[in-house]
């Protein structure tokens, strides 16, 4: 079961459903805040005032101080969620949680419950093999001249000689290099014998390379809380399911994070230019990979070594391929090659699959009569796979796939064909008819699955789910689940879908964990403000509100 606020908790909860109702505006029947303090901050979504058609939203209302010291009055570690329903007639509901949150996905008005926060699914990375010939690729005397030729050669262009830091001792350096999870490649080992960064200046075409001292707080095993731009959470794995493959194919890892890549040049802005120590089957130790902030789908393949990024700079402007304007030297590379389009979207009664290339790495077939994925097995890269709105699809050939999400919405779904599938990690199923799950019983790497728009035929099998970490259902389906058998063991991430009150939500939270429920959820009563703007006949209690 849920507990109630305590006194003091409740008084600040009810102040700030007495300021969301002064900020109403006429005629309006119910305000809904979805808001969160993290001890640092906080934001919300609204309050939103309805009907809709009154186009209000209480965006000027500040509770930013109520909210804190919500979190600080509950004692909140993290992220705490705070939802407040406010009714003209002086009825409010809350619901505060460090565990229970809104579903992230666009368009899922249901909530997120995490049992057990730090209990991620592996990324992709960790079933990828290492490098077929695990040999730098960079030359450390090339490296050095390469960066004289480049000095000079920009000397030239902007009229001044840049004076770089001198190197940190040897000793020093080694001891540096020591705090790192991997040691440096060769050619930037040496790049760092000759210069100390160069002190913001920019040289690695507006990108700016770390003094040593730099590279190792960012990279330090013991301070993984210098990396700040790495964060992966439930939310952010559930809005960003797949991980893409980088140009050329399998030369980088597909995760967000490797302890192997090693920041060394930044461009002030969240974006980092990093050696990779621990490349995929196609690259070299010591390549050249942007990561940061923006790169949401996966690093970006660079160059592979900083000996070959040099070589680039200087052959740009060697070959005049510049601008300098407003003090400021950009460089225009000459790309080896143009990486294929990785999404394919088909439509239409027929859905033909022959542009289905190697590269493609997401496939979405819509509202299509027959779908015939047969061309599929051509796609070594295909990792997501999207049917929506077509009646029916023989799966078979997504056994030669290594599809890891697959969306189907179909009327008749055969899951037959799966059985066994080595890579499918989440499952997402829409369904007219009762699908069968017992085939995936025998999937290996199954982390999801999202039934909540599907019709099952036994839900018990979940309950013979081992590895199963997420699993997303409607009221109904968790219910008939609870009836069948008791939660799959190890459940990380539970998803309510659809629209559930906070009362709702909380209830359903309190049948998830085994003990009390990281939830308190309290209803109460304030004085409406005096003037306010809801009509009599709204204020007025109703026979079913006494």
């Amino acid at each position: 079961m849920t507990t109630e606020h305590d006194p003091e908790t409740l008084a600040v909860l009810r102040e700030m459903a007495v300021k969301i109702a002064a900020a109403a505006p006429k005629d309006w029947r119910r305000a809904v805040l979805e808001g969160f303090a993290d001890g640092t901050g906080s934001g919300h979504r609204g309050p939103v005032y309805e009907p809709r058609s009154l186009d209000s939203t209480g965006s000027s209302v500040d509770l930013h101080y109520e909210m804190c010291l919500v979190h600080e009055l509950e004692r909140a570690a993290d992220r705490l969620t705070i939802e407040l329903v406010v009714h003209p007639t002086g009825k409010f509901e809350a619901v505060t949680s460090e565990s229970l949150r809104r579903s992230p996905r666009a368009g899922r008005g249901g909530f997120t419950y995490l049992l057990r926060p730090d209990a991620l699914p592996a990324e992709p990375a960790a079933f990828q093999p290492g490098p077929t010939r695990a040999v730098q690729a960079g030359d450390p005397q090339e490296a050095l001249q390469l960066l004289d030729r480049y000095l000079r050669r920009r000397a030239e262009i902007v009229g001044f000689q840049e004076k770089l830091p001198q190197p940190l001792e040897a000793a020093e350096r080694e001891f540096l290099e020591g705090h790192l999870p991997v040691p440096l490649p060769d050619d930037l080992r040496a790049l760092y014998g000759r210069a100390d960064g160069d002190h913001r200046a920019g040289l690695l075409n507006g990108f700016h390379w770390l003094e040593l001292k730099g590279l190792a707080a960012l990279s330090d095993k013991d301070r993984p809380e210098n990396r700040s731009w790495i964060v992966r959470d439930w939310d952010r794995v559930l809005l960003r399911e797949v991980r893409y493959d980088t140009h050329p194919a399998g030369a980088v890892r597909r995760a967000q994070h490797l302890p192997g890549w090693i920041p060394f040049a930044h461009d002030t802005g969240g974006e980092f230019l990093a050696v990779d120590m621990d490349p995929g089957p196609n690259g070299h130790p010591g390549q050249v990979i942007r990561i940061g902030l923006h790169d949401h789908d996966g690093p970006v393949y660079v160059a592979d070594s900083v000996t070959s990024l040099l070589r680039r700079d200087v052959e740009a402007l060697e070959n005049f391929s510049y601008q300098y304007k407003n003090g400021r030297l950009r460089l225009f590379h000459r790309d080896d090659a143009t990486a294929l389009d990785r999404e394919l979207r088909i439509g239409g009664d027929s859905a033909p699959l022959r542009e289905i290339h190697p590269g493609i790495q997401r496939l979405v077939v819509a509202n299509s009569h027959l779908v015939d994925l047969a061309p599929v097995r051509n796609a070594p890269s295909l990792w997501e796979v999207e049917l929506a709105n077509c009646p029916t699809a023989d799966l078979s050939p997504l056994r030669a796939a290594p599809v890891e999400v697959l969306t189907a919405d179909l009327n008749r779904i055969d899951l037959a064909p799966l059985a066994e599938h080595p890579t499918l990690r989440l499952l997402k199923l829409a369904t007219g008819e009762p699908v069968d799950l017992a085939p995936l019983r025998t999937c290996p790497r199954l982390y999801g699955l999202d039934l909540a728009a599907a019709e099952v035929c036994d839900i018990a099998v979940l309950g013979d789910l081992d590895g199963l970490l997420y699993l997303n259902l409607s009221a109904a389906q968790w219910e008939e689940l609870w009836a069948a058998t008791a939660h799959p063991v190890g459940l990380a991430a539970a998803e309510l879908d659809g629209a559930p009150t906070l009362r709702k939500a909380a209830e359903w939270a309190g049948t998830l964990a085994d003990d009390s429920p990281d939830v308190r959820y309290t209803r109460g009563r304030f004085t409406p403000p005096k003037g306010s703007r809801t009509p009599l006949w709204r204020r007025m209690k109703m026979p079913w509100e006494v």
